[in-house]
């Protein structure tokens, strides 16, 4: 029996004796994270006291992941924030900038849950807007233009927290991309996610060197003016591994590094049918993040072969424009054409990466948040349960060659 993160709960799979259940190594993870995250942040302080003293009576900004990342802002931003206040800077100058990205904005429901309702009702919280209030940096050398949250701009100390974990096509979470994709304007986000860059072959899991993703926000990061990362990792079980403080880039290689060393998996071959997740709540929210799942199964199924993926969706789809697209004609080809057409479109790193996917395998969504119409129409099968899912493609596949991967994205297998 298999356990696979759904939600905040678990589902169980049994399966034949012959799958492969790739796993990483057993980590130690922080028993005490917020202990240790105290300890981290105030020795860091500590360490550079004259550069936080010439900060004193100045404003702060401190973006931190929205309500898609299980990025311990509850655990981080609360001794973050007493370290400012205990250096000078007054609590009305301190403004928490929620880094949505293209995202829906958080409500204030979201917000509690993810910081706490003592940050909520005590200090100023702004989610991002992509569409206004942007200050423009110039362009990279890639040609994107560079669009900041002018809130982010203007304050004089600069900081992002954020969850280094493998990314489907910008390599790893973390670091600048806290910003540049976080707290940037609409064309520099759609600009960084063109069609010929996602297409790429190294914008893939686990790539930062010769990642153009990748490359490019480290480049916008630069310009960005942001002074430092408090970043953590997790394990597969969504378990805090590591803090890291420091530089932006190279703060974010390292904790890559550590990352890769607890989540990696060996794999020499690729599977006909391969069963997984996306991590449970909070990625599994919506079949639009799901996606990241999915594409982990990529890494390692054969051509013409089956993904079945779980994920609770308790938001359904999640966004619109995704769901339009990947409803778009009758094949995946045509979803594929459409964007490059198109482009610049909303949500189209997820449709790209999904319409590929499904040019090479046939995907399954096991959820109870979706209807069998809405996924049937984005060009993917759908079952109600794993057993549901399993009897039936279990039985075409009979024979064929099977893997579970239960942590999904917080999974990197390598060596295929």
């Amino acid at each position: 029996m298999v356990r696979l993160p759904y939600g905040e709960k678990y589902l169980t799979l049994r399966v034949p004796p012959k799958a492969k259940v790739l796993t990483p190594k057993k980590t130690r993870p922080i028993k005490a994270p917020i202990k240790y995250a105290q300890s981290r942040i105030s020795t860091y302080f500590r360490k550079n006291e004259p550069f936080f003293h010439g900060f004193a009576g100045k404003k702060a900004c401190v973006v931190v992941s929205d309500n898609t990342r299980f990025a311990f802002n509850n655990v981080i931003v609360p001794p973050l924030l007493k370290e400012l206040e205990g250096h000078g800077i007054a609590r009305n100058d301190i403004t928490i900038l929620v880094a949505n990205g293209l995202h829906a904005p958080m409500s204030s429901a979201d917000l509690v849950e993810n910081m706490g309702e003592e940050i909520v009702n005590n200090f100023h919280i702004e989610n991002h807007d992509p569409y206004k209030n942007l200050v423009s940096f110039g362009t990279t050398s890639r040609a994107t233009p560079l669009f900041f949250n002018k809130r982010f701009v203007e304050s004089d100390l600069k900081i992002a927290t954020g969850l280094v974990v493998p990314h489907f096509h910008a390599g790893f979470g973390g670091g600048y991309k806290s910003v540049v994709i976080g707290i940037a304007g609409r064309d520099t986000i759609l600009k960084n996610h063109r069609f010929e860059m996602v297409a790429h072959d190294k914008a893939r899991y686990g790539y930062l060197d010769g990642n153009p993703i990748y490359e490019d926000i480290l480049e916008g990061g630069r310009k960005s003016g942001l002074h430092f990362i408090v970043n953590v990792t997790v394990d597969s079980d969504r378990r805090m591994t590591h803090l890291f403080i420091g530089e932006p880039g190279a703060t974010h290689r390292i904790a890559a590094e550590a990352v890769t060393g607890d989540v990696k998996v060996i794999c020499h071959e690729l599977f006909d049918i391969v069963v997984t997740t996306n991590g449970g709540y909070p990625l599994d929210r919506n079949l639009y993040q799901c996606v990241k799942g999915v594409a982990v199964a990529e890494l390692i199924v054969k051509p013409g072969g089956v993904i079945i993926l779980a994920g609770e969706c308790r938001d359904g789809v999640g966004h619109e424009v995704f769901q339009r697209y990947m409803s778009f004609g009758k094949d995946p080809q045509a979803v594929l054409e459409k964007v490059r057409n198109d482009e610049p479109v909303e949500d189209q790193d997820n449709i790209q990466i999904l319409a590929r996917i499904l040019t090479k395998a046939r995907v399954i969504i096991v959820s109870r948040g979706l209807e069998y119409d809405t996924v049937h129409k984005m060009k993917m099968g759908y079952a109600k349960s794993l057993r549901e899912a399993m009897g039936k493609y279990m039985q075409e596949k009979k024979g064929r060659s099977i893997a579970v991967v239960p942590g999904g994205p917080y999974v990197l297998p390598v060596g295929v």
